[in-house]
């Protein structure tokens, strides 16, 4: 279990390593370990965010569950889960906050089905002394309040969604200022527009959810060094899987910078073929095959869909929108600018030709099979990555420069031809299965054959 730490803010930011992440398969969210949800996008991943105080504490709204004299903190998962625990030790007392996404009652993540509820649960529990909560829910942009029922309503403008907040004590959710006593519990459900019927109570919601996400992490693999951490690494990657059709997105964020106070903030809510296809291949390996072939199946049809095959898709495998810079947010620690959309989606990377080749051959190891036109497809790709490999590009830098050559690029299109071969000759599918083998590895290629590891590195990592 991590330790008690005081919280210590940078610029009035928290370090990016202190927060969690939550989500079901179609958004997601990250609590700070003062249990603040600073980034929250629903119903989909790349949706306009509802909160992103991580991206501007003063106008980026939020979520906070705020105790008077916090002195440290400190966050786990429930093992084996995507619910997480936020532990916040005051002058006065210890408070709980257990924070999830729902799932939907019955849900077997294994099986390629929406399994989202469409309500992200807040259970605070006092567990020793008492303890001033101040609860604040302020989406982005502002939003017309009112109450139906025992809800408040929230219609979110900027977004176009509506929220809906039920809580199991009176609270004013502008500014509320709740004292409770050891033992004693609050229950905030947070739901938006579209989502399924809602679980009968939080309790059940709760531990329904709890159940799915152990069931899915018992099928990971024991025999592995720290199976514990495999399996946590696992889940993680599941969390950044849209469940409903097998894309992969890269990050659940965007616009965190590679170093504070630089410009290079993009953002990753998007499924690049390249890094999903590593993914899967480490899903496979600790006995999840079942994501491997989701994606395997998304990705081809993505790409067929586009025509040109593309560095990266949306989860729906459409081209993302264009990138535009978000004057309205200062950035994580004034990092600007903050971006939303990525114009990566219009690079030119010959190694995708490589990626999606290896996308089915992964298929093939599968079982899966590929009717006429897709294989003629995929040898096209196969034909064009024996030329592309001398022409410059982005490179998997993505650089916005004018192309040069690079040399992973080049190695990747030797990975398209590898595969065409393996793959017509294995399954006596047609095409110049000599000639692509022969041209994997032409003597041009940087002056003379690769190196052995970097071919092993290459060519042999995703077998």
């Amino acid at each position: 279990m991590q330790l008690w730490q005081p919280l210590k803010r940078r610029e009035g930011y928290l370090p990016i390593e202190d927060h969690g992440l939550i989500g079901d398969g179609r958004g997601c969210a990250l609590v700070g370990r003062d249990a603040e949800i600073s980034f929250m996008c629903v119903p989909r991943f790349d949706q306009d965010p509802v909160f992103c105080s991580l991206l501007d504490r003063r106008h980026g709204g939020g979520f906070r569950l705020s105790p008077d004299g916090v002195r440290a903190s400190r966050q786990r998962y429930v093992d084996d889960t995507a619910v997480l625990i936020t532990e916040l030790r005051t002058d006065t007392g210890v408070l709980e906050v257990t924070d999830a996404f729902l799932l939907r009652p019955g849900t077997r993540l294994e099986e390629d089905a929406p399994a989202a509820a469409g309500e992200l649960i807040r259970q605070v529990r006092v567990i020793e002394g008492e303890v001033t909560l101040r609860v604040r829910l302020e989406p982005r942009g502002g939003a017309r309040i009112r109450r139906r029922g025992d809800d408040w309503m929230f219609h979110c403008a900027r977004q176009g969604i509506t929220l809906s907040l039920w809580s199991s004590r009176p609270v004013t959710p502008s500014d509320g200022v709740l004292r409770l006593q050891a033992g004693q519990k609050l229950s905030l459900r947070l739901r938006w527009e579209g989502s399924p019927s809602p679980c009968p109570s939080a309790e059940a919601g709760l531990e329904s959810t709890v159940r799915a996400w152990k069931r899915w992490a018992s099928f990971v693999v024991d025999d592995v060094p720290q199976s514990d951490l495999v399996r946590r690494s696992a889940l993680t990657l599941k969390l950044l899987d849209h469940f409903e059709n097998g894309a992969i997105i890269a990050a659940p964020t965007s616009s965190l910078p590679e170093h504070i106070g630089g410009t290079r903030n993009w953002d990753y809510r998007y499924a690049w073929i390249r890094d999903a296809a590593y993914t899967v291949f480490a899903l496979r390996r600790i006995g999840l095959p079942s994501e491997a072939g989701d994606f395997l199946q998304w990705a081809l049809e993505a790409a067929r869909h586009n025509h040109q095959p593309r560095v990266l898709y949306d989860v729906d495998g459409e081209v993302p929108p264009p990138e535009v810079e978000d004057d309205g947010l200062e950035g994580y620690r004034r990092s600007a600018p903050v971006r939303w959309g990525n114009a990566a989606g219009e690079q030119t990377q010959h190694d995708v030709y490589g990626e999606i080749l290896d996308c089915a051959f992964q298929r093939a190891a599968t079982g899966g099979t590929f009717d006429e036109t897709l294989w003629d497809w995929l040898a096209g790709l196969a034909e064009r990555a024996a030329h592309a490999w001398r022409s410059p590009d982005h490179g998997i830098w993505e650089v916005r420069t004018s192309g040069r050559p690079f040399t992973y690029s080049a190695a990747m299109c030797q990975v398209a031809l590898d595969r065409a071969a393996r793959l017509a000759r294995r399954l006596g599918l047609p095409g110049d299965a000599d000639r692509w083998a022969r041209e994997a590895d032409p003597p041009g290629i940087f002056g003379g054959r690769l190196p052995g590891a970097v071919r092993r590195s290459l060519t042999g990592a995703l077998r």
